[in-house]
């Protein structure tokens, strides 16, 4: 759907306007909404990353080094190993199809925030460099 100026929605794609004529003039719905990931957003949170693993000598696996920071900026979930009992965070996912634009952009608020705080770094400097990565 695509919002007009006048407040009202309409199918963005031709495909979706036969699901559109099936929803009756005036009856009540309730609807949940995403906004679909933007991919050049994407890139930017990989060059982000890529920007941090360049500049790191921690981590020798860059998947490892963005699980970490997405814990460490909040996107996290418990995980129960139920043969030990061992209670362990994991990382969200951050496939397209797990995480909406919206909660992606918190995300990479929250990891910028926390590349700056856990190395140290300008927020500017990162922002500069991270469009050289692009």
């Amino acid at each position: 759907m695509v919002k007009q100026l006048n407040g009202s929605f309409l199918p963005a794609h031709d495909s979706d306007l036969e699901l559109a004529r099936q929803i009756k003039v005036g009856d009540v719905y309730r609807f949940q909404y995403s906004k679909p990931r933007n991919y050049k957003f994407h890139k930017k949170f990989f060059a982000l990353m890529d920007l941090v693993f360049q500049n790191q000598e921690n981590y020798t696996d860059r998947n490892e080094l963005r699980e970490d920071l997405t814990i460490e900026a909040g996107f996290w979930f418990e995980k129960t190993n139920y043969i030990t009992g061992e209670v362990t965070k994991k990382a969200k996912s951050i496939n397209f199809s797990s995480m909406d634009e919206n909660e992606f952009g918190e995300l990479y608020r929250a990891m910028l925030d926390t590349v700056i705080r856990v190395f140290g770094w300008e927020g500017s400097d990162i922002e500069a460099n991270v469009a050289e990565f692009m």
